[in-house]
């Protein structure tokens, strides 16, 4: 099901409540504005899918997955495997364009990058230059319910990238109280 938010304060709200989930450490206004207009001029689309029943795992495909966030990661494997992904291509904590997502699916030509619980929210906008979509497996505090979500290139995905080299030019036009003393 897609997700469509009718305003800019509804659309950072969602992004909010789907990557940082309540963790300050991931806050970063800017950037929530950024994704949440991206969203809004259909740069990028979110949509929430159904997480599908599936066997319970042995605890030792748990333990290869490490200690931190284990389950989603094992929902994320599966979820993979059904996009056909074999075994030898899906990592879990795998760098990946300066990052390290919790899960990467790497094949050939597609590549999806998966992220449990909260994120950066710029992971998904560095994520998307490289890959068609990025996954989000969350987790509701109030009835331990999980989520997957999906960030995909929107229809204006040409302009998301505009915008963002034209940011990339203002911030480095913005001076450094250091260049008017420092000698080159």
């Amino acid at each position: 099901m897609r997700i469509l938010p009718k305003t800019l304060k509804e659309a950072v709200e969602v992004i909010c409540n789907i990557l940082k989930q309540g963790d300050e450490r991931y806050n970063d206004v800017e950037k929530e504005v950024f994704l949440a207009k991206a969203l809004l001029n259909k740069m990028v689309f979110l949509e929430e899918k159904e997480i599908p029943k599936m066997k319970k795992p042995e605890e030792e495909d748990l333990l290869k997955m490490g200690y931190v966030q284990k389950d989603e990661k094992y929902v994320a494997k599966v979820l993979l495997k059904q996009k056909e992904f074999q075994d030898n291509e899906i990592f879990f904590e795998r760098r990946f364009l300066g990052s390290q997502p919790d899960v990467l699916g790497e094949k050939k030509d597609i590549v999806i990058p998966v992220e449990c619980c909260s994120c950066r929210v710029d992971k998904i906008i560095t994520y998307l230059s490289e890959s068609e979509e990025v996954w989000i497996i969350t987790r509701e505090f109030s009835n331990e319910k999980m989520k997957w979500f999906i960030f995909k290139k929107g229809p204006n995905w040409k302009d998301f990238l505009k915008i963002k080299k034209i940011q990339e030019e203002e911030l480095k036009q913005i001076k450094s109280p250091l260049d008017e003393i420092i000698i080159i």
